[in-house]
């Protein structure tokens, strides 16, 4: 059995998902996976095979990528590198179908055509500080957060899914000079999915509640928090078949390895090879609705000691402070960063 890593989060505005599967796997499998939404956001698109030993996947440069809409239009994707591959100045619309042609040597993929949704429901974010057992022998800080989802009267159906993203303002050391000095620098702006692996779903069909109320995601509670602290959620209108996908991949996810689990297995998406049938592509092309919610936190809202490594010390030489003091890309040890603030910071 081997551990595969699927897909790493993008900016924000435009992640692509992050999730484990555990799943008797072959190495060189193709990975395919993308979204089209209904938002301003560049779509975008990861392809990749499959490791063996769990090694993340290999990102696929090279293809063709063709989005195919319900008008006739064709528009191709560029690709970015290491796999990832974009098409900008687009979005979906609801009730419209779309679907995905990749092209990889000569080997042609399509997938199913999938119509995106027209309903969404409206989200009020929570969160809270805690303390809890996570990874360690001992409690430590958590931050919680949750959602209330209130359904419009009359819709009854869909399927939804939700996702927390963080960006949270690092402010980098300037130490103070004499004369002529250059500007203090932007502070960064790092951004990452929280709870990667948790999925959360809700079938709107199997319930006549109006609302619904669920913890989204949790993480510990780091310096992350000593400046501003913001929680974008992500609601997700999507099909019964990306419902149902997302679904098994929870299910797999969440085996835990009992006498009676389903033995773990990879999920099959809506992606085939026309030219051979019988190859085994994971991944899915979805469409959908996406409506983002979003709160932040203050400093003084943290109930915990935090440590500030880049405080600046009088009489300490710069040499002295950490490189995480005054790199955003060592700070963000792999995550997305900017040193320009989101267009909706402090305006949501």
């Amino acid at each position: 059995m081997t551990f595969l890593l699927l897909l790493a989060a993008g900016v924000l505005g435009g992640c692509i998902d992050r999730l484990d599967f555990f799943g008797d796997t072959q190495g060189g499998q193709l990975v395919i996976y993308g979204m089209v939404n209904d938002t301003d956001e560049v779509q975008r698109l990861e392809i990749s095979r499959t490791n063996l030993q769990g090694f993340n996947p290999k990102g696929e440069d090279g293809a063709s990528v063709t989005l195919l809409t319900q008008d006739g239009r064709r528009l191709r994707y560029t690709n970015t590198g290491n796999g990832e591959y974009q098409l900008a100045g687009f979005k979906g619309t609801p009730g419209q179908s779309y679907s995905i042609e990749v092209i990889i040597g000569k080997d042609l993929y399509e997938s199913t055509v999938q119509t995106m949704p027209t309903i969404l429901a409206v989200d009020s974010l929570e969160f809270r500080f805690g303390r809890e057992m996570l990874s360690s022998e001992a409690e430590e800080g958590v931050f919680v957060v949750s959602a209330t989802t209130n359904f419009q009267e009359g819709d009854n159906s869909g399927f939804f899914r939700w996702t927390a993203e963080e960006t949270y303002q690092w402010q980098r050391t300037w130490l103070p000079c004499v004369g002529l000095c250059p500007p203090p620098p932007n502070p960064c702006y790092i951004s990452d999915l929280m709870d990667p692996n948790r999925i959360n779903l809700f079938d709107a069909n199997s319930t006549r509640t109006r609302q619904t109320r669920q913890e989204i995601a949790k993480r510990a509670v780091d310096n992350s928090f000593i400046g501003i602290f913001y929680v974008s959620l992500k609601q997700h209108s999507i099909t019964r078949d990306a419902f149902e996908y997302w679904r098994k991949i929870d299910l797999i996810v969440n085996n835990r390895g009992s006498l009676f689990d389903i033995p773990p297995a990879p999920v099959y998406g809506n992606i085939t090879n026309k030219n051979n049938p019988d190859e085994i592509v994971l991944g899915f092309f979805e469409v959908a609705r996406v409506r983002y919610t979003r709160k932040y936190v203050n400093p003084a809202d943290v109930p915990f000691f935090l440590t500030r490594p880049c405080d600046i010390v009088v009489g300490k030489p710069a040499e002295d402070y950490a490189a995480e003091c005054v790199q955003c890309e060592v700070r963000a040890k792999g995550r997305a960063w900017t040193t320009t603030a989101p267009e909706w910071w402090f305006k949501d």
